[in-house]
């Protein structure tokens, strides 16, 4: 990926996603057999352009565009530890 990643100045921080960059699945959603689900780093792009390297469990799906996350620890080059803080309508 040519884009910088960006580094967070304050954590907890919320953002809003408009777009997955990379994800840890093929077809960015989580499997739903429990043998196929893995840890690893999602980069996503928020509404404001900052590039985020996420750290995600298993049991987290990718976050998806529309979704607002709260990112609560981490940093940007192991990636950010988050959960889900809300949904847009309509994502």
């Amino acid at each position: 990926m040519s884009e910088e990643l960006t580094k967070l100045d304050s954590i907890p921080v919320r953002i809003k996603v408009k777009e997955i960059l990379s994800s840890r699945y093929n077809n960015n959603k989580r499997p739903l057999s429990w043998d196929e689900r893995k840890d690893g780093n999602d980069i996503v792009r928020s509404e404001d352009g900052r590039i985020l390297n996420l750290f995600s469990n298993g049991q987290q799906s990718p976050p998806q565009p529309g979704w607002v996350i709260l990112i609560k620890g981490g940093d940007a080059d192991k990636g950010y530890n988050w959960t889900l803080y809300g949904m847009t309508p309509g994502s």
